[in-house]
């Protein structure tokens, strides 16, 4: 049954996904409070010197470019097919739309969700039933004085991320020993090692843990830095050994369509070649425990498998994934898939309860802003029961993108 504007919406989280969701909500009518943690895109803010794999006309919508150009008519975008860093995608476009009348009105950052259930009624009670929807949802949110809100709606949207959540490092995806304990010291997003981090960690023994994109991309980072400061030398470990057909342990897609993505890979895998001994590639290798000392600022790791031992290390990079952070949602009814935790669907059990962008595909991180943007326009033709509602669609004729 459609939900009719005014209805009140919140949406959790105003990173790229919950600026476009609340854009899109407000166009529609309906009342939007925006809640966010810390300030807006404060992810993409961790890794803004790097270069986005998609070109910018994939990272935004027309709905949104409309927004900037009714409101700040001088306003320059990117080029479409340029690849922009996420630092230059914040300044100008995601900063400038959550400043728009319509995004602005609605935001409340440093509003940290605690939870989100029903008003009177337990996970337990009237699974699948119409009066499941009868109460009303309500979020429970702390801000930055420490005062806890509670906002009363008929919509939730969960377009929290991932970001704030990263895996562990041992083997089997739990805690290694001491990990708990040493996680504040060590990286695990992406290094900007030729600019605001490039005096952590010149001259120093890094070790970088992962075979995905990230760790392939601080690999490159790390990798040039190496070549500049010649006491620098990293130490890659990873679980499996070379990809197929590969120099190192990323996979390369050969048909991907995203160049940027399919250069970073390969030129990780090829540093293994013409490094000349400041990068060690150590395979089918895990973390077994670790303990950083405070007073020397670096740890002793014991590592387990095909490179065995204790090793001592000045930096560690981990780049293991992220998982989606569960704990507010305890009190709903959902449907999650078991090996990702992410989304099965866009409909829950839990009616009128929607989880969007990368929070939706868990674990899985093929996840690109073009799902997310897709999403929104289908949860709102879910919601207003219109099937053909489409704000993102492009008029006919060539492009209105510089």
């Amino acid at each position: 049954m459609a939900v009719e504007s005014p209805a009140h919406i919140v949406i959790v989280g105003a990173g790229s996904i919950g600026i476009e969701a609340a854009l899109y909500a407000r166009f529609l009518g309906y009342q939007v409070t925006l809640l966010d943690s810390g300030d807006v895109g404060a992810h993409l803010r961790k890794w803004a010197h790097v270069r986005m794999f998609t070109p910018f006309r994939a990272n935004c919508t027309k709905l949104g470019r409309s927004a900037l150009a009714a409101q700040y008519p001088d306003l320059s975008f990117p080029l479409a097919d340029q690849h922009v860093t996420a630092g230059q995608y914040l300044e100008q476009y995601l900063l400038p739309l959550a400043k728009t009348d319509l995004v602005a009105d609605c935001l409340k950052p440093h509003h940290t969700v605690i939870s989100i259930a029903r008003s009177s009624q337990t996970k337990a009670e009237n699974y699948g039933l119409p009066a499941r929807s009868e109460t009303p949802l309500v979020t429970l949110a702390r801000d930055q004085d420490g005062h806890e809100h509670v906002f009363e709606s008929d919509i939730v949207l969960d377009c929290s991320g991932v970001g704030g959540q990263p895996n562990f490092i041992g083997g089997g995806g739990s805690p290694a020993v001491g990990e708990l304990a040493a996680r504040s010291h060590f990286e695990t997003g992406l290094v900007d090692a030729h600019g605001s981090d490039s005096n952590r960690y010149a001259n120093q023994q890094i070790l970088v843990i992962g075979a995905g994109h990230s760790a392939a991309t601080n690999i490159c980072q790390l990798g040039l830095l190496a070549r500049e400061t010649l006491e620098t030398h990293v130490t890659w470990v990873t679980r499996d050994g070379k990809a197929e057909g590969q120099n190192g342990p990323v996979p390369v897609i050969e048909d991907d369509p995203l160049p940027q993505r399919k250069r970073v890979a390969s030129e990780a895998n090829q540093l293994l070649i013409d490094e000349n001994g400041h990068l060690d590639h150590w395979p089918e290798t895990t973390v077994k425990s670790l303990h950083y000392e405070p007073q020397n600022d670096h740890f002793h790791v014991t590592l387990e498998g095909k490179h065995s031992g204790v090793h001592t290390f000045d930096r560690i990079v981990a780049n293991v994934g992220f998982r989606p952070n569960l704990e507010m949602l305890h009190e709903l009814q959902l449907d999650l898939c078991p090996n990702t935790e992410g989304t099965k669907g866009l409909i829950q059990p839990e009616p009128n309860f929607y989880i969007l962008g990368s929070k939706s595909f868990g674990r899985d991180s093929s996840y690109l802003l073009s799902d997310g943007f897709d999403q929104i326009r289908r949860v709102f033709a879910i919601i207003g029961d219109r099937e053909n509602l489409d704000l993102y669609a492009e008029p006919p004729g060539p492009s209105n993108m510089a």
